[in-house]
């Protein structure tokens, strides 16, 4: 197959979809993205890509393949962070406060980043609820600019060696046998729809279900100082609140809430804004202006809020679906089915979004499907 022949659909263009046109694009591949929401879409509620606070917390627990593929990701990212500025990708320390000791299947990462600290109960910040004190090095991104950055690299002309710019399509298919009629040359379809699974007639994924979620983007310009930049979240059975720093531009996202199968308020509520604010400005002090006594019960009030944010995001029971279907025939040819979306995770103390930071292993996993697609669909030799 040459590198002119080798086309591939993309349905949806959040995190997966992007970073899988952008490993098949470095393998030659022309790669048409169809979408109703596309990446510069940052107030689509039902879009969860452009709006999220993105950092690395692994969920995998003892899932061997998600710990991989957020491994991938993790070294991806710092490769990346050699090459983008700080304000769009910057590593930190991330202060995780849980309520269980010595949980290391919950924090199996410690090799991968450099070292896991444990403290004991009693730290300054730790609370009934959350006792106990992990430390590491993760990463803050600024999702806005990463994702203009993205598309900028897929829009970028060939070398030679990668694929065509990816062409961009503003709309909805019904099937992804649809998807594939918009390119007649096309030989691989990536469903990379997140919640539209459910949706598209010939998947009908059932599992697939939503994450009503409510953050606030504040400014707090100490962030921009590497020594104060800092990530961190405080899980406990009741709920979970994050400090999530946009790299080192400034921006901080607070949070949040993680309400499963819910969808039918998408108005921020005014009394969970000011539980965040408050919880936040007491996890990291350095939100708040120069001026304010962290101490005073009413310090949160003085955050410089930038605006309050509610949507959904995709989330599947059993977890993400990334696996080689069966394929297609459309008008004699064949085309390869490939899914890559369900990445959320909603329990009691594993609760978020996780396509930023399993995105580069999900989209490894796609190119490796192609290829065994590609190797089973050759036709054989004749003698």
């Amino acid at each position: 197959m040459t590198a002119s022949s080798k086309q591939a659909v993309i349905v949806g263009a959040g995190v997966l979809g992007l970073t899988s046109a952008l490993e098949l694009r470095k393998r030659g591949y022309n790669v048409t993205i169809i979408a109703k929401d596309l990446p510069h879409d940052r107030h689509s509620q039902a879009f969860a890509s452009p709006w999220a606070g993105a950092n690395w917390l692994s969920y995998a627990g003892k899932d061997e393949a998600q710990r991989r593929r957020d491994a991938i990701t993790y070294k991806k990212f710092k490769e990346l962070s050699k090459e983008l500025p700080e304000e769009i990708l910057a590593f930190m320390p991330y202060s995780s406060f849980h309520n269980r000791q010595n949980d290391f299947e919950t924090y199996w990462f410690g090799e991968l980043c450099g070292g896991i600290k444990s403290h004991p109960a009693g730290q300054p910040k730790t609370t009934e609820q959350a006792p106990y004190l992990y430390e590491f090095e993760s990463l803050g991104l600024n999702v806005p600019r990463y994702l203009e950055w993205l598309v900028m690299q897929l829009k970028q002309p060939s070398n030679g060696s990668s694929g065509a710019p990816v062409r961009f399509l503003r709309g909805t298919v019904p099937t992804l046998k649809a998807a594939a009629e918009l390119n007649p040359q096309a030989t691989i379809v990536i469903n990379a729809t997140g919640l539209g699974a459910k949706n598209l007639g010939d998947v009908r994924d059932e599992k697939v279900y939503p994450i009503r979620g409510q953050t606030v983007l504040v400014y707090a310009p100490k962030f921009r100082d590497a020594k104060v930049s800092h990530c961190y979240d405080y899980r406990t059975p009741q709920g979970t609140n994050y400090v999530i720093p946009r790299g080192r531009s400034g921006q901080v996202i607070l949070g949040g809430t993680f309400d499963a199968r819910k969808t039918d308020t998408l108005v921020p509520d005014a009394d969970v804004t000011r539980a965040i604010l408050k919880k936040c400005a007491e996890l990291a002090p350095d939100l708040l202006p120069d001026h304010v006594d962290p101490k005073d019960p009413d310090a949160w009030v003085t955050l410089d809020v930038l605006s309050n944010n509610i949507g959904v995001r995709p989330a599947r029971e059993g977890g993400v679906r990334v696996e080689l279907d069966k394929p297609m025939s459309i008008d004699g040819r064949e085309v390869g089915i490939i899914h890559a979306y369900g990445i959320g995770t909603c329990s009691t103390y594993d609760s978020g979004p996780a396509g930023y930071q399993a995105s580069y292993g999900v989209a490894s996993e796609v190119v490796d499907l192609v290829t065994q697609y590609e190797s089973a669909s050759k036709p054989s030799a004749k003698l």
